[in-house]
């Protein structure tokens, strides 16, 4: 089972390797072409936009799974009844964004309306698309969303690429806001062809299409609201920090603060990815093992998740840090390592933000223990405080201290979730922290950090050899690492 488990996740994560490579050179190409300002535009429809995503998903991903996991055959039932909520959900929500948008600072011109717009259509296909990949992940066959997820991302950089080099060249044109909108059409395209590809694979596991029962659709809903709440204010707090920042900087300063911020945020958040994926790939059998009250297996599972999690996650903080300012630069330019405009640059707020990840990684196993155990209250309860802790410091700090203490209040905040889940989840669990095992790691972390900055700062290469002959080196220790844990550590379920 644990090898299920653990292919069924390899799969999603080498699909978001592959996407995260080309999500980066895609990232790089805008960066370099559009300017600041509508790189600030581009971000903030974005994180304006997610926000409303998640007012429409209702957790309904990790809640469908869930509820296949329970009820194999009523997939289609489940799967088809799911759809139909979340279209008429999309429904409310495109109106809502698009209306509220118009009223509030920066968003109400017609460039940043027309955007939002896009995505917003963008965002149907998308909830669509996670309502068939919850039925892929329940059954783990998540091999397939691998194939056109990367095809996704392919097809998408191609198009932008058509876009900036070809049809609409930097030199030639002086107005960038049709090609802006080809940049944006670009994501709808595309995930309208994902969602069909996925849609065809899915139904070799059950035949499903749009169905309305409203006895059943009630139900789904009034489960799904308690975690919605829950997951709309993970987001808010997560999210608000940009649309703070554009609201009480001046507008000049609000569109560098922005972009500086919002890129190191991006890349975080495609780290932050892949402990979603293993957790979602252990969720059915955490459901499973809650709904036959066996305890114990629960604890089980939870250990070793911590220890994959915990390990893993301080391998990405060691290696971003080191190479966070060539990452940077090969995603954007200098001007994002070296701010010549603002007090803090990009650099500056990746070395905070990858914190986000530990913290992120294991408060979720947390998360995805209450969710399993049916205790959205407590969970709810949870995000409330984070999310008031988070709103409120932002408000106080951003005016004095700009878009530097957002990143460092973000990551209180994921330590306040963190300690929260910690307090709650024990209650369940009666686990304990495998103190030898964090002290291990720790330490050997910290050895490879303080080594590898040595030579990277001393025995510089180039800026390519670098990161392959470094990155390479730390990878090797790192797997070897693994392995001796993996032979002292009891890793299996």
């Amino acid at each position: 089972m644990f090898k299920k488990i653990l292919s069924n996740t390899l799969a999603q994560v080498i699909s978001k390797a592959w996407t995260a490579i080309i999500s980066i050179v895609l990232l790089s190409v805008l960066t370099n072409y559009l300017t600041q300002d509508l790189f600030w535009l581009y971000s903030k429809v974005y994180n304006y936009l997610w926000i409303f995503v998640f007012l429409a998903d209702l957790w309904l991903y990790t809640i469908t799974i869930r509820e296949i996991t329970k009820n194999k055959d009523d997939s289609s039932k489940i799967v088809s009844n799911v759809m139909t909520l979340r279209s008429i959900l999309w429904i409310i929500i495109i109106f809502l964004s698009v209306w509220l948008a118009y009223f509030l600072p920066w968003y109400n011109d017609n460039i940043a309306l027309i955007s939002i717009f896009i995505i917003s259509v963008f965002t149907f296909f998308s909830l669509i698309n996670s309502s068939v990949l919850a039925l892929m992940q329940a059954n783990l066959k998540m091999e397939f969303s691998l194939l056109s997820t990367i095809l996704w991302k392919l097809l998408t950089l191609w198009w932008i690429m058509i876009v900036v080099f070809l049809v609409f060249k930097k030199s030639n044109i002086d107005n960038f806001s049709i090609p802006f909108y080809f940049i944006m059409l670009s994501w709808l395209i595309w995930i309208i062809l994902t969602t069909w590809l996925n849609y065809f694979y899915a139904k070799r596991l059950t035949s499903f299409w749009f169905s309305f029962d409203w006895k059943y659709i009630k139900h789904i809903f009034k489960i799904s609201i308690p975690y919605w709440l829950a997951l709309f204010l993970s987001v808010v707090y997560f999210k608000v920090d940009v649309v703070i920042l554009s609201i009480l900087e001046p507008e000049k300063i609000a569109n560098i603060s922005i972009a500086l911020y919002s890129l190191p945020m991006k890349i975080v958040e495609v780290l932050m990815i892949i402990g979603w994926f293993y957790l979602n790939s252990i969720l059915w059998e955490l459901s499973r093992n809650f709904e036959n009250k066996d305890l114990e297996k629960v604890k089980n599972i939870f250990k070793i998740s911590f220890k994959i999690l915990f390990s893993f996650s301080l391998f990405l903080l060691v290696f971003w840090t080191l190479f966070r300012n060539y990452i940077i630069e090969l995603v954007a330019n200098k001007s994002y390592v070296y701010s010549s405009e603002h007090l803090y640059s990009s650099s500056d707020v990746f070395f905070i933000v990858l914190l986000v990840v530990v913290f992120y990684f294991i408060s979720n196993l947390f998360i995805y223990i209450l969710i399993s155990s049916n205790n959205q209250a407590k969970l709810l309860k949870i995000n409330i405080i984070v999310a008031l802790f988070n709103i409120i410091w932002n408000i106080i700090v951003i005016p004095y201290f700009s878009f530097m203490w957002s990143a460092i209040i973000t990551v209180l905040s994921q330590v306040l979730l963190f300690m929260l889940g910690y307090i709650e989840t024990k209650k369940i669990t009666k686990f304990h922290f495998p103190i030898k095992f964090i002290i291990l790691n720790i330490l050997f972390s910290i050895l490879i950090f303080l080594l590898w900055n040595y030579f990277i700062q001393n025995y510089e290469i180039s800026f390519y050899l670098d990161i392959i002959i470094y990155g390479w080196i730390i990878w090797f220790l790192y797997v070897w690492f693994f392995y001796f844990l993996y032979k002292k550590f009891n890793f299996s379920y």
